[in-house]
């Protein structure tokens, strides 16, 4: 078990790396099996092997390398974050996803993302936020948001009082509701995760958790996240 712990957003949110399987030495025996050859320890060789793998996007040899997370974080970065689940033809077989159900908990002690400091909408990109709001508004937006928490979690609790099922109630609760899932990807599945949730116009709190990601699972395989580096950190 590996104990490894961040906490990306501050307060409630946090990241673990609880295992991994495999190293950067598999990366470069996986596509040495085209000869049937495997390297014992690793050598220059093996880091130039690597780097052009990782130049090339020869990126099947990464999938022997496997991280196991356990995340939690609000609700509209976890279905962020689940896109790469359903989304792409490459890693159906290479992910691993099981969350925490409010059908069968109860979010009566439930916890909520509060920004830290409120973002305007970005003038030139429709879905992206632009700099902080005037420190005026910034404490007004708080109220506001303080406000719609506590109406949401009064109306929750109202409905299970009158006796309607948590499946149901649940839907009342925003997006700023904390989840908590363990999610088992392979190494090329990451880096994919990372190049994407990194960009220029991704939202501040998944790059937070794709920061944390680079963080915790380096060690596991330094040579390839290395690389990855080298390559601006696409994949």
């Amino acid at each position: 078990m590996i104990n490894n712990e961040c906490r990306p957003l501050g307060g409630h949110s946090y990241l673990a790396l609880i295992d991994s399987m495999g190293n950067s030495l598999s990366i470069v025996n996986d596509a040495r099996q085209s000869f049937d050859k495997e390297s014992t320890d690793w050598t220059s060789q093996d880091g130039r092997l690597l780097r052009y793998l990782a130049d090339h996007h020869h990126t099947s040899p990464f999938r022997g390398v496997v991280f196991k997370w356990r995340v939690k974080a609000p609700l509209f970065v976890a279905r962020q974050w689940w896109k790469h689940t359903v989304a792409s033809s490459f890693v159906d077989d290479q992910l691993g996803w099981n969350e925490k159900s409010f059908r069968y908990c109860s979010a009566e002690d439930a916890q909520f993302y509060m920004p830290g400091q409120f973002l305007a909408q970005a003038e030139s990109n429709r879905q992206a936020s632009g700099g902080p709001l005037p420190s005026g508004t910034q404490q007004s937006a708080k109220i506001e948001w303080s406000k719609a928490l506590e109406a949401a979690t009064a109306a929750y609790a109202e409905l299970l009082l009158m006796g309607v099922s948590k499946e149901q109630a649940r839907a009342v609760l925003p997006a700023a509701l904390y989840t908590s899932f363990t999610w088992t990807c392979s190494l090329q599945a990451l880096l994919h995760f990372i190049s994407l949730r990194r960009k220029d116009g991704a939202q501040g709190e998944i790059v937070a958790y794709a920061n944390a990601l680079i963080e915790l699972g380096s060690p596991v395989a330094p040579e390839a996240f290395e690389a990855f580096a080298a390559n601006n950190y696409q994949f």
